[in-house]
């Protein structure tokens, strides 16, 4: 899959873990990340990168507690299971999985279904670096 690896001190500076940790998730993810960039479009290694960046290479709180690889907050539309945590303020709300798959189907739904990023689904799956670009500055 083409933009994925890195050289692992890229991969430490990135997510402030070691860099085994990092390509263990990376390892442990890709299957998933590759299924949802066929399922929806959402390119794998957009995917992989902000699951490494969010969850701390999955060893962040929030994937501990509740499986939420992405940091995904409730908002006004969600209607499953939730759980708090001190994030920009105090005892933000933020959703919840019973499984780290469903954080990630739900994650590549979120990008899908908000018309906050829709304009990133005309871009080449493959084009990472474009989808990067377009999700700061659409504000993710």
């Amino acid at each position: 899959m083409a933009g994925v690896w890195a050289p692992a001190t890229t991969l430490r500076a990135q997510s402030d873990q070691p860099a085994s940790v990092t390509i263990q998730y990376i390892e442990h993810y890709k299957d998933i990340a590759e299924s949802e960039m066929i399922r929806t479009g959402v390119p794998a290694a957009i995917s992989l990168a902000q699951g490494i960046l969010e969850s701390q290479s999955g060893q962040g709180w929030l994937v501990a507690h509740s499986h939420n690889h992405f940091g995904v907050k409730c908002k006004s539309d969600w209607a499953g299971p939730t759980i708090s945590y001190d994030d920009d303020r105090k005892n933000e709300c933020f959703r919840s999985y019973q499984t780290d798959d469903s954080s990630w189907r739900d994650h590549s739904d979120f990008l899908m279904n908000n018309p906050r990023y829709a304009f990133l689904f005309n871009l080449d799956p493959s084009d990472y670096k474009a989808w990067a670009t377009g999700l700061k500055s659409a504000g993710y």
